[in-house]
């Protein structure tokens, strides 16, 4: 998915993007949304005040009405985020207050319906899966031209070479160290109830009813039949291997070594605040221009450089990676295969990958994801709020219409759903402290 503040034509220019076959499709969205890319429009949940400076404390400038219109700039200190009023007022409010109305998108279905056009006589219907993207679990990529049947994936070079740029524990303490970043005990999120139109694990419960399926000659899709529980974390790991390397397939990496390796760190620095952290993790950056990120059992957390390139600072980039270490970590993708093979998705891991990315991991797990994530973030002593910002941003270019909606909670529920789990009680964690671009923090950490 693409950002409105931050993804315009100059800045894929900037960075060497390869735009490759789908650039018609790209130019079209940018053209679509025009006055998105220009400003980043959003009205408010509730009334509140314009502050002059971030904290409630600050003096208000003006009083704002709900469902006032305002437009927000790309500056964030902690929870407030700076905007300007219609009346040209510029001040600060809590991110929480802002919000975006579900509405028509049509540059989303104009994307849509040439991703249709493109994959008739295709037997797969994700052809756009490259094209329309957001923070998900597994999925992305090109599965859809991955071979069915079963078998491994060839080419695997790519994912050997993404292993060789794994950073180790020690090396990511380092990197905390020198970045400033101290962990923090921080309790877990409470779980706020799930709206009426999100059954927990609904899908799972029908699928646990019925008789099960053979697996014929794979004994990983048969013990995942048993139970996800049955896996040994190298069993999970050999097959999220497996995952990793379809996803990977026809991919390039980005050549940029210091990106990896700060991706790397990040990422790694994140993943021992979690539940798993003795997990082979590894954070690939692919050399994509598409705001995506996606992950695969076993400790592999795919992104693209369009993302980091997008990110405001790197509390977001935290934000998302922390995002797909929490899938992993509570092992959603294997609760979701297993699903998908009670209900009798053809056997074979490249149809199953291609079943759980058509229906995603359900919303359950990705409310879940999003509420360890802002934990992970915040113990690992980074801003908390990094995962917030990427969803209002999301928000406000109205992804309800977008091809994952039904797979995919909307940005604005996602919100909401935070907003309750968190409250403000991370406020006083982050203060009014300005955040620390991914530039600026390659410079510090001395990677660059």
């Amino acid at each position: 998915m693409l950002l409105p503040s931050q993804c315009t034509p100059k800045k894929m220019k900037k960075h060497g993007h390869r735009v490759g076959a789908w650039g018609p499709v790209l130019v079209l969205w940018l053209a679509g949304m025009g006055v998105a890319y220009a400003q980043d429009a959003a009205t408010l949940k509730r009334p509140t005040h314009l502050r002059a400076a971030p904290g409630d404390s600050a003096a208000s400038v003006a009083e704002l009405a709900a469902n006032a219109s305002v437009t927000r700039t790309s500056q964030r200190q902690g929870a407030w985020v700076q905007v300007r009023s219609e009346s040209g007022a510029t001040g600060w409010v809590h991110m929480f207050d802002i919000g975006t109305p579900a509405r028509e998108n049509t540059a989303a279905q104009a994307l849509r319906n040439l991703g249709n056009q493109a994959s008739s006589g295709s037997s797969v219907s994700a052809a756009t899966a490259t094209a329309t993207v957001g923070i998900r679990g597994l999925g992305e990529g090109d599965v859809s031209r991955s071979p069915v049947g079963g078998h491994r994936a060839s080419h695997a070079e790519p994912l050997n070479h993404a292993d060789r740029l794994r950073a180790s524990a020690d090396s990511a303490r380092a990197f905390a160290r020198t970045a400033a970043l101290q962990s923090r005990t921080v309790e877990p999120l409470p779980v706020p109830a799930l709206p009426p139109s999100i059954p927990a694990s609904s899908t799972e419960a029908v699928a646990a009813a019925l008789p099960q399926a053979g697996v014929a000659g794979d004994a990983a899709m048969a013990r995942l039949l048993q139970s996800v529980e049955s896996m040994t974390d190298v069993q999970e790991a050999d097959l999220g291997r497996q995952m990793a390397a379809l996803l990977l397939q026809g991919k390039p990496l980005d050549p940029t070594p210091e990106l990896q390796r700060y991706v790397n760190l990040l990422g790694r620095w994140l993943s021992l605040q979690s539940s798993r952290p003795e997990l082979p993790w590894t954070f690939v950056v692919v050399d994509e221009s598409d705001f995506n990120a996606y992950s695969a059992p076993g400790g592999h957390v795919f992104v693209t450089r369009g993302l980091v390139d997008r990110c405001t600072d790197e509390a977001e980039l935290a934000g998302i990676l922390a995002h797909e270490i929490a899938h992993v970590a509570q092992r959603h993708h294997l609760h979701a295969m297993r699903t998908a093979l009670r209900l009798g998705t053809p056997a074979g891991l490249s149809a199953l990958v291609r079943q759980v990315h058509t229906l995603g991991v359900g919303a359950e797990a990705e409310h879940a994801a999003d509420r360890e994530a802002v934990t992970l973030a915040a113990r690992a002593g980074l801003d908390p709020y990094g995962l917030v910002s990427a969803l209002v941003q999301l928000n406000a270019l109205g992804d309800s219409d977008l091809q994952f909606a039904d797979a995919h909670p909307q940005s604005r529920l996602r919100l909401d759903h935070l907003e309750q789990a968190m409250a403000r009680r991370f406020d006083p964690l982050v203060g009014t402290k300005a955040s620390v671009t991914v530039d600026a923090r390659l410079e510090m950490a001395g990677i660059k």
